[in-house]
């Protein structure tokens, strides 16, 4: 989410969610920027929030939907590979990383990825 006062943000998270199972919430930097993430469990289903002083469509998160729904699209058979990867326990970003031979971070890897392949504009 686009937020523009995170502390604000930690309220409203913690008013309409504190209560829900496994509810934990943090503020961090990643990747220079303040976020605020909150986690929790609602209908056996665990969800993020995740908030930062950023239009969504530039937060990395998006672009990587981006990025990995043009993946899929130009090469279905990578969805079961991905999913197969994922009942491994392998997070989403780093099985398509694994699967592309891209190296290191696979959060900023990916994202430097759709660039090359001209997926997404280097200006993000």
């Amino acid at each position: 989410m686009d937020v523009k006062d995170l502390r604000l943000f930690e309220k409203k998270l913690d008013a309409l969610y504190g209560d829900k199972p496994g509810f934990t919430m943090k503020r961090t930097i990643i990747r220079g920027r303040e976020v605020v993430k909150a986690n929790f469990l609602s209908n056996n289903f665990d969800l993020e929030l995740f908030g930062q002083d950023q239009s969504t469509y530039s937060q990395n998160a998006y672009l990587h939907m981006i990025i990995e729904h043009e993946l899929l699209k130009d090469n279905p058979t990578l969805k079961g590979k991905v999913i197969d990867l994922k009942k491994q326990g392998y997070k989403t970003e780093p099985a398509f990383c694994k699967l592309l031979g891209i190296a290191g971070d696979p959060y900023e890897g990916l994202v430097q990825y759709g660039i090359k392949k001209r997926i997404i504009k280097s200006e993000f």
